[in-house]
């Protein structure tokens, strides 16, 4: 393939593979995990000089997306691509004649801080009843200071706490929106599916 998809985790690689799934979309590029977000600000100068066409890349915001935007096109400008001085909340592409196309999505949408479990949350279907009672459930931990977790780290406590309650105990965030428990065709879904078929010239038969 001429085509890949950098993501920094093996549940980014599976929640994505499945939207894909769901959407029908005929993947023409790899999905290629790299541990980490410094692995891959190190990787795109490699892969920039190979004879890719395409290359998409996907990052938390964790708890500065202006941070995390500044790194990422701070190291294209050093590779002469020109890069738009904002962050499109629909995500970016950048052309280039020479060098291969590059996508930027910093999860959870391109304008907030967080992470691919922010973005998962979004695919909780608007009238699910159990939801409510994971937010209370959290509120109370916090207040009582008997939670472990650190601030930037709720939402992952928050949907595996609804995942835990699903009809299959702890089904990992991809297998989840395969059983359909997450529901796909939010918003949030729709603008990255836009923004994949965009950047890599797909169709989708949903």
């Amino acid at each position: 393939m001429d085509s890949i998809l950098l993501v920094e985790g093996n549940n980014d690689k599976a929640v994505l593979g499945s939207v894909f799934k769901r959407y029908k979309l005929q993947e023409k590029f790899e999905i290629e995990v790299k541990d980490n977000v410094e692995n891959i600000l190190k990787s795109i100068p490699v892969y920039v000089k190979t004879d890719l066409k395409t290359i998409g890349i996907v990052v938390d915001a964790d708890l500065n997306i202006e941070s995390r935007w500044e790194a990422l096109i701070s190291k294209l400008k050093a590779l002469d691509y020109d890069v738009p001085s904002d962050l499109n909340p629909n995500g970016t592409i950048i052309p280039n004649e020479e060098l291969p196309v590059i996508g930027i999505w910093i999860m959870p949408d391109n304008k907030s801080t967080g992470m691919l479990e922010d973005f998962v949350s979004h695919l909780v279907p608007d009238k699910d009843e159990l939801m409510p009672f994971v937010d209370e459930t959290l509120i109370k931990l916090e207040d009582k200071g008997l939670n472990k977790y650190k601030n930037i780290h709720k939402s992952k406590a928050k949907i595996h706490t609804w995942l835990a309650w699903q009809e299959t105990p702890g089904t990992p965030m991809g297998s989840a929106i395969t059983k359909r428990y997450l529901d796909t065709d939010d918003e949030m879904s729709y603008k990255f599916v836009k923004w994949i078929t965009n950047l890599f010239n797909l169709s989708s038969d949903k």
